[in-house]
């Protein structure tokens, strides 16, 4: 499923049009995005945790060139699946 049918669906099954739902999506999108840049975790009770992780700077090889470089310290979002959606999906 991509935005577009999450948009179409949220329209259908709450009975909006669908510029109503893709402004409620968006926000919610939003929302969730200041949340983790700011460093703080996203609980969907029932659904997951969404959580920021800081990559520290590491040494590597250029798959190219086979010389070794460093890797820059990076963050990056994990999410952790609630018991009920691991569940779901068994």
């Amino acid at each position: 499923m991509n935005k577009k049918e999450l948009i179409d669906t949220v329209a259908q099954k709450q009975d909006l049009t669908k510029k109503e739902a893709e402004s409620l999506v968006n926000v919610v999108f939003d929302t969730m995005t200041e949340s983790l840049l700011s460093g703080d975790k996203v609980l969907i009770s029932g659904f997951g945790t969404f959580k920021v992780n800081d990559r520290k700077a590491r040494k590597g090889v250029s798959p190219k060139t086979k010389e070794p470089m460093i890797i820059p310290a990076s963050r990056t979002v994990s999410f952790k699946p609630s018991n009920r959606l691991k569940d779901a999906m068994n």
